[in-house]
């Protein structure tokens, strides 16, 4: 409660050195003359049940009022207060703890320290506190007094009941135990004095966390130089009830707490070496270390260690916790902790990670054997998110940065350990302790979502390897080419991508795949890859992302680590361009000979330059070379004055700048220079060419013939008026331009006008409706039907409308009502004329008569039925109708007699498709001709891609001894049948 605004006291008392404040406000009253109640009415605050509130629970606010109205110095009260959440514990007295000697010296005022759950000893006069009043027993100073004024300071308040007057035993005569100068104890005492307020504040936890295990696991031996009193009550601690009537823990008497406190300084306050080799020393009195926390101690407990004591604790207990908790917990770095709610977030800390590890640093980290670089890159990468992560799903953390990266990750922690290369583990957990702290000037994730699947095109990619001298690779459509290769790399440099992820577009396809794109990297010339490189800063640049290519995290960030893997600069690169270029070892023979690994002699070889091979005269480097020194000398400046003003013809040029005459087309048309493929235009009168074109409607070729020019001059001099031209060829014909008379119905002159058959196709339209279907007409007018088909829909689609209904066995078709209008228009007289003036007498064909329209009717409406087949004489298997298809696939049947085959491998060898295979394949096994099995396990097994199951089993078929006949059988049938045809002169109908 706030005192502001209240009066200056008249009477006031000075605040002592370490004076509580509860003590000085008792003075105060003293002082003044009145109750403590009072006093503290009178400056506007409650009065608490319990002494400890009047130093835990006032604010800054009151604190300084309290000062100004005291005449004391601002902020002289903050030494006289504990921090509200001061951790006492449950098993802290709620009274305080006292010196008698110091208590009559100071005339009955207390010390703040008193009230500490850990101080036990009087460092002044070296004596053991006393934890109650020596007549009554009770706790000092526990409820708040309230007639202190009536009677002398350092006497005990404590009322035996309500309204009763206090015990009043001076307690400043009570005996203590004495302690000799130098006790371990008094120095323990003296280091708790010693710490600052927030040091006192940790320590005096992580001592409530120890006690009861640490109660658990000191022995009798520990305490041979402890004083009797001292050691008796321990002993009636370890042996007393640990509970109070009303179930809460008893209060810690200060003997107990003092070895407590004596035989946990250890663990505290000694160096990271000591501490933890006394950690071990006390678990392993419980038996051998084989959980991350101690044997005997409260989860609760457990808990609310300080982070630097929980580092001790799993440093002790790394040997036996799993790689996956080692890198979680960094118990195998000095900077183990205990995993905290508000610690790095994965996904905060994967937008600084790529999801393959950087180069250098897979130089350093990885075994010489044991595992893939790609898959130990991507689970290396994956893994720096563990470090202070608090689940531990390690899949849910790994997931954020590469979710589709096969659970390899346990076991590429178990080659680690194996090759006995412990410092890669430390190494992670430093690594992702300096992103947490430094992060990192590339953002991978924002590049992940920015940066193009394919960051080049091909023509970028061509133009690039031409301006360093090197071959691109590859044809237009090739599915994996040195361009797709090129898109690769940059990717990978510019996101760090994982191309083993299927769900990448420019994943590897296959193991092969993925070797000829190694290969592509270490044949990239040095000019190529700082092109490359530039290339990627242009890409940064247009979506506007101010990070450099590529970052590693510094070398200094595992100071005092021993990697296992070599440093780049290990290797001579004078001895790997020897080794792989000169003498053409391949990489692990280089490595072994070098005594590294073939990661180190990769990345090597990506610092020496390759020396392209030399371009022939016919190279498409060549060709390139040639047009850049086209573009260089063939300027519009010099095709103005040497082609328009000079008038030389573009062969001259060429033959005068030493270059082919195409190139120098080619380079004149990017220019925009007008190139005459011909002899220079005629001046030639507008006019009168419009009206030779446009009026008398003469063609190109007769007024090129009068004007002594050729064809094509004269349609681009018509293009260049604007004057649309006549389609050439056929189009130009008479019958082409001509148009009908308006007496002539419309319809018919939708099928005539612009078109080169149109009167053929009516006249056959006209026939082919007095029939009733249009097989029966195509045999009438000596066609194939499908030309009928076609030339009818043509006449349809002029028409814009149908014209007859079709067929069906049984239901003749028959016209439209369109239709029969445009038959009624082709049976008037001036119409008929037309037809016959327009067709040859060879093209017309009569109308039929009565009996040929007769037995069309009989064929159609008489459906013919295939009869049963003929079983064979001496080959005990089924017949089967043998279609075109079934005739191809026995040929390959018995070319192949002796194999069995599956459907897919058939449909490669015979062009089927395996769609209409697998049913007649069934029907052959029906009737005899084959037989099947199953594929095996072994061969099923077998063709299983790496990760994945094998899928379906094949089908394999096999040729029977009878179907072998039944085959052989229908091929000569067929064969004697075609023979006998091609005797008889067979010839097919013609097609108009």
């Amino acid at each position: 409660m706030s005192t502001t605004g209240g009066r200056v006291l008249p009477l006031r008392v000075p605040l002592l050195p370490g004076e509580s404040l509860d003590s000085w406000l008792e003075a105060l009253a003293r002082r003044n003359g009145i109750s403590l109640r009072s006093m503290l009415a009178f400056l506007g605050l409650r009065t608490p049940s319990y002494t400890r509130r009047l130093y835990t629970t006032l604010t800054a606010g009151t604190l300084r009022d309290l000062e100004e109205r005291a005449g004391l110095r601002p902020g002289q009260l903050d030494e006289a207060v504990l921090a509200p959440d001061f951790p006492f514990g449950p098993m802290q007295a709620p009274g305080s703890r006292y010196c008698p000697r110091c208590l009559a010296e100071r005339e009955g005022r207390w010390l703040l320290t008193w009230w500490l759950p850990w101080t036990f000893a009087c460092t002044t006069h070296h004596l053991l506190l006393h934890d109650g009043c020596p007549a009554c027993d009770a706790l000092p100073r526990l409820k708040t007094p309230t007639r202190s004024h009536d009677f002398p300071a350092g006497i005990c308040t404590t009322r035996a009941s309500r309204g009763a007057d206090p015990c009043g035993a001076d307690l400043t005569s009570a005996t203590s135990t004495p302690l000799p100068a130098g006790h371990p104890l008094l120095d323990t005492q003296q280091w708790l004095h010693g710490l600052s307020p927030d040091q006192a504040a940790t320590v005096s936890s992580d001592l409530l966390a120890l006690a009861a295990w640490l109660a658990r696991c000191l022995t009798e031996a520990d305490l041979d130089s402890t004083p009797p009193e001292f050691l008796s009550a321990w002993r009636e601690r370890r042996t007393g009830p640990v509970t109070s009537p009303t179930g809460r823990p008893r209060p810690t008497s200060a003997a107990v707490a003092g070895i407590l406190a004596h035989h946990a300084r250890p663990l505290l306050d000694t160096s990271d070496i000591a501490a933890i080799d006394a950690i071990r020393r006390l678990r392993h009195r419980s038996g051998p270390i084989s959980r991350m926390m101690p044997a005997g101690m409260f989860f609760e407990n457990w808990t609310t260690l300080s982070p630097g004591l929980h580092g001790r604790f799993l440093r002790v207990a790394d040997p036996v916790l799993g790689a996956m908790d080692r890198v979680r917990l960094r118990s195998c770095t000095t900077r183990a902790r205990f995993p905290r709610r508000q610690g790095p977030q994965p996904a905060a800390r994967a937008r600084h990670i790529p999801q393959l590890l950087w180069p250098t640093w897979t130089l350093r980290l990885i075994p010489r054997q044991g595992i893939k670089e790609s898959l130990f890159r991507a689970v290396m990468s994956v893994l720096l998110l563990l470090p202070g992560q608090t689940t531990r799903n390690a899949r849910k953390v790994t997931d954020q940065l590469n979710p589709h990266l096969p659970t390899y990750t346990t076991r590429t922690l178990q080659v680690l350990l194996g090759n006995e290369h412990d410092q890669a583990l430390p190494a992670l957990c430093y690594l992702a302790d300096y992103l947490d702290e430094h992060g990192s000037p590339i953002d991978y994730q924002r590049r992940r979502r920015l940066v193009p699947a394919e960051p080049i095109s091909r023509e970028e990619w061509t133009e690039l390897c031409f301006a360093t001298g090197t071959h691109p690779g590859g044809k237009p459509g090739a599915p994996i080419s040195r361009h797709v290769h090129a898109q690769r790399h940059l990717h990978q440099l510019l996101t760090g991508s994982d191309l083993n992820n299927p769900q990448q577009p420019l994943a590897w396809r296959s193991p092969a795949d993925r070797s000829r794109h190694l290969t592509f990297t270490l044949t990239l010339t040095l000019a190529q890859r700082q092109a490359l490189r530039d290339y990627a800063a242009g890409i940064l640049e247009r979506l506007d992302i101010d990070e450099p290519v590529t970052w590693e995290p510094p070398e200094d960030a595992c100071t005092g680590l021993t990697l296992p893997g070599p440093r780049f600069t290990d290797v001579d690169l004078t001895d790997v361009r020897r080794l792989v270029v000169t003498e053409g070892r391949r990489i692990t023979e280089a490595a072994d000979a070098l005594n590294t690994t073939p990661t180190h002699i990769r990345l090597a070889l990506e610092h020496i330059d390759h020396q392209p091979p030399p371009a022939g005269p016919n190279s498409p480097l060549a060709a390139w070379r040639l047009r850049q020194r086209a573009r260089d000398l063939i300027t519009r400046e010099f095709l103005e004055r040497e082609y328009v003003t000079g008038r030389k013809t573009l062969t001259v040029i060429a033959a005068e700048t030493d270059l082919p005459r195409h190139v120098v087309v080619e380079q004149a048309e990017a220019i925009g220079i007008t190139i005459y493929r011909s002899p220079r235009p005629l001046a030639i009168d507008a006019a009168w060419l419009r009206e030779q074109y446009l009026t008398r409607k003469r063609s190109t070729s007769d007024i090129a013939h009068e004007a002594g020019t050729e064809d094509e001059t004269i349609r681009r001099r018509l293009q260049r008026l604007g004057i649309p031209l006549r389609a050439p060829g056929v189009h130009s014909r008479t019958i082409m331009t001509a148009t009908l008379d308006r007496t002539v119905p419309r319809d018919i002159r939708a099928a005539v006008e612009g078109t080169l058959h149109g009167w053929l196709r009516l006249h056959r339209f006209e026939i082919a409706m007095a029939f009733p279907t249009l097989d029966t007409a195509a045999g009438y007018l000596q066609v194939h039907q499908s030309a009928l088909v076609t030339q009818f829909q043509r006449l349809e689609r002029d028409i814009g409308h149908p014209l007859f209904e079709r067929g069906a066995f049984g239901k003749p078709h028959r016209p439209t009502s369109r239709g029969k209008a445009l038959l009624r228009a082709l049976n008037k007289p001036h119409v008929r004329k037309l037809m016959h003036q327009a067709l040859a007498p060879t093209t017309l064909t009569p109308m039929p008569d009565t009996n040929t329209l007769a037995r069309a009717t009989t064929d159609v409406t008489t459906r013919r039925t295939p009869g049963p087949l003929t079983p064979f004489d001496d080959i005990p298997v089924e017949r089967i109708r043998i279609r075109a298809e079934t005739l191809t696939l026995l040929r390959d049947l018995l070319d192949h007699h002796d194999a069995e085959f599956y459907a897919a491998q058939l449909s490669t060898r015979t062009g089927l498709r395996q769609s209409s295979l697998s049913p007649r394949l069934r029907q052959l096994e029906q009737a005899g001709w084959l037989t099947s099995r199953l594929e095996d396990d072994t061969s099923w097994l077998s063709r299983a891609p790496e990760g994945r199951g094998p899928g379906r089993r094949r089908l394999y078929y096999a040729l029977t001894p009878d179907g072998r006949r039944a085959a052989t059988h229908e091929l000569q049938h067929r064969a004697s049948g075609r023979r006998k045809r091609q005797n008889a002169g067979t010839q097919p109908a013609t097609n108009h």
